[in-house]
């Protein structure tokens, strides 16, 4: 469901959350097992579920600000230069903003093949996890200060039950909570 209003800049942003959100609910389905074969095989759709969670939450914070991208390197292009600039938090290198390092698992066919053990991968799926979370916490900052909390609060509202009763309702009390 997504939550249509007179204003196209808030269905677009809903739209774009909406996708950035499954993409994160994908990613946070962990594997119960520590099945090594099982888990090696996650690592191909766990690195795409992060990079598009990410993805999407850019297009919605560009959207916010009525910028419709969606070729995704003038958007890495772009948020790349915010990073740079400490839109991310204090302006470090490159290979230590979360943002840009999940913007590296964009789907290009030549994903590194790995063979982990069930704890190790178990553990990268944890962690890509917390990142996409870290990163999406400054975005939907971001679109919340821009939005405002009322039409936020109802974009929630209007999630499936399965979103908003989950990491994206948790995510909402919170940023709402200090607004």
């Amino acid at each position: 469901m997504i939550l249509t209003t007179s204003n196209p800049r808030t269905t677009e942003v809903s739209k774009m959350l909406l996708n950035a959100w499954s993409a994160e609910f994908a990613l946070r389905i962990k594997p119960v097992c520590f099945n090594r074969s099982y888990l090696n095989s996650s690592l191909s759709w766990i690195f795409p579920q992060a990079y598009f969670a990410v993805l999407f939450s850019a297009r919605a914070v560009l959207a916010v600000d009525e910028v419709n991208l969606a070729n995704p390197e003038v958007i890495e292009k772009l948020l790349r230069q915010w990073a740079q600039n400490g839109k991310y938090g204090p302006a470090c290198p490159d290979e230590s903003n979360t943002f840009l390092e999940l913007m590296q698992y964009r789907l290009k066919g030549d994903l590194p093949a790995r063979r982990l053990s069930g704890p190790e991968a178990a553990a990268l799926h944890v962690r890509l996890t917390e990142k996409v979370h870290a990163v999406s916490l400054i975005h939907e900052t971001y679109i919340l200060d821009r939005m405002g909390s009322e039409p936020y609060r109802k974009l929630v509202d209007s999630l499936p039950d399965y979103l908003k009763n989950g990491f994206v309702g948790e995510r909402a009390s919170l940023l709402l909570s200090v607004d």
